[in-house]
């Protein structure tokens, strides 16, 4: 954001107080459409943020609200146009003082008066924030927290870095967050972007021409509907996309039927199921066509190598790992498996055969696609999980990067990540996908659009996106999110596919 901001004063000519007032203006206009507050306080950093801040007081002030503004510095440290704003307060006679005592401590003023605001405008920190709050910002993150009013960020929940949505310290759990110009990264990539709470886009006057090419994008309904593949009149099982599940270990069995069925209802017009000998032969879904490979005690070995590669070559993906098992039979099977010629989606126990080694992905000629959760990204990357909770972005970068393949990472706002260090996020879902098997379902839809043709990074956001707008759906107008089961989802496919093939449906960017 601060190359388009540049871009807009230094190269267009705007000059960066015009675009400040724009600012306050947009946030104080979406303040006073939403809550008519009698109170408000605004909490401002140093910088443009704070400026920005300055002038939504102006703003409510102007339209009959009390609003008492706490500095985070001493008033001599503005500069420029926040300085300008400020002094422009000073000549209003807008309460203007600071948040903090002699000794650093945020005064009783502070406190009671956030206590008794019916809104509390956080203007500390802006996109340009790296690191971790400290020190006064820190304490008025605490208390804007605590506060019983509406809570509304200036483009971006302080404490959270814009361009990530990694937090290292305190951050602001927004109520609101009124961005500026466009949206950025850490309003949707977790933690950050469960903390923005409901996102609005305000324009500021930044001419189309200032725009750069960004490297993550948002998924949107429209886009994905381009990608589906309707079935033709002309079509058979086998011309819309096969798919073979290898998974199933004895005790495991489910959750290679819940992928194969997942591929089915993900369009695959003809999906088998590879188990071990000696696992249940229960057949929990008719349309599913089970076939048995050499095992070892009802687990997969390295016997079941050339059964399970002269299988694959009869179908147009493969998707390896689902109930799969481990151990060093299982590592060596998966391992050889990666030569298969066909695309792959390794997922659950494929990867953990992998270990710590991506690279050997990374010759494979065919489109390959991960589907792991953050413990699971945690090992092939060698960090520990709630390091990749904190870098969600940057961890499936470097997963993709390393493999050659293209990365889901599941959770909230779930993150695809392609070899080039493009990046996407997934805005539906919700957390009734918190329960078993779901995993194993995303593998499955993936694994047929592979089937139908879609290159990697294409098959994994549509699977993706589907996935998630089926658990919309299911909660939406059936079982909400506390008991849902993976099962479920299967009944909400067929209709986020047709939702998809429809066309544009209206879409919000709310965070819960």
């Amino acid at each position: 954001m601060r190359e388009v901001d540049g871009a807009a004063i230094e190269g267009v000519g705007i000059p960066g107080g015009h675009l400040m007032e724009r600012a306050g203006v947009a946030v104080a206009a979406e303040i006073l459409e939403r809550h008519a507050p009698d109170e408000a306080v605004v909490f401002a950093g140093k910088g443009n943020n704070g400026g920005d801040g300055f002038v939504i007081a102006r703003e409510l002030s102007e339209a009959g609200v009390e609003v008492t503004v706490f500095l985070l510095v001493a008033p001599e440290e503005y500069r420029g146009d926040a300085k300008l704003n400020l002094d422009i307060l000073a000549n209003l006679g807008i309460d203007a003082r600071r948040a903090t005592d002699g000794s650093g401590a945020l005064t009783e003023d502070a406190v009671v008066l956030t206590g008794m605001a019916d809104v509390v405008v956080d203007a500390v920190f802006g996109t340009g924030f790296a690191g971790a709050a400290e020190g006064p910002a820190a304490a008025a993150i605490g208390l804007m927290n605590e506060a019983p009013g509406l809570v509304v960020s200036v483009d971006i929940a302080s404490g959270v870095v814009a361009s990530t949505g990694s937090v290292s310290g305190p951050a602001v759990a927004a109520d609101l967050t009124v961005t500026l110009h466009a949206a950025k990264v850490g309003h949707f990539v977790t933690p950050g972007g469960s903390l923005s709470g409901e996102v609005v886009i305000a324009p500021i006057g930044i001419p189309a021409l200032c725009d750069r090419e960004p490297d993550v994008w948002l998924l949107t309904g429209e886009a994905m509907g381009e990608l589906v593949v309707p079935k033709g009149s002309l079509d058979h099982k086998r011309s819309v996309g096969t798919v073979l599940v290898a998974g199933g270990s004895r005790g495991m069995e489910g959750a290679a039927h819940l992928a194969a069925f997942a591929a089915l209802r993900g369009g695959a017009g003809l999906v088998h199921c590879a188990l071990p000998e000696g696992a249940a032969a229960e057949k929990p879904f008719a349309e599913v066509i089970t076939v048995t490979v050499p095992g070892e005690d009802g687990r997969f070995g390295a016997a079941a190598r050339s059964p399970l590669l002269e299988e694959a070559d009869r179908f147009k993906a493969l998707a390896l790992g689902p109930g799969l098992g481990r151990g060093d039979g299982t590592t060596v099977l998966v391992r050889e498996l990666l030569g298969v010629g066909r695309p792959l989606v390794l997922d659950a126990d494929g990867l953990y055969a992998l270990g710590g080694e991506l690279e050997l992905l990374a010759g494979r000629a065919h489109p390959t696609v991960l589907t792991p959760h953050e413990g699971e990204l945690g090992r092939l990357n060698g960090r520990p999980a709630e390091e990749v909770a904190a870098e969600r972005l940057e961890s499936a970068r470097v997963a993709a990067r390393r493999s050659g393949a293209t990365v889901v990472l599941k959770g909230e706002a779930t993150i695809v990540a392609d070899p080039s260090g493009r990046a996407y996020v997934v805005p539906t879902g919700n957390p009734g996908l918190a329960t078993p098997g779901t995993g194993d379902v995303l593998t499955g839809v993936i694994a047929a659009q592979l089937a139908k043709g879609l290159p990697a990074t294409e098959a994994a956001c549509l699977g993706a996106y589907l996935h998630g707008l089926a658990a919309d759906l299911a909660a939406e107008e059936a079982v909400g999110t506390e008991a849902m089961v993976a099962s479920d989802l299967f009944h909400y496919l067929p209709a986020a596919v047709e939702r998809l093939k429809a066309g544009p449906q209206e879409e919000t960017h709310e965070h819960h």
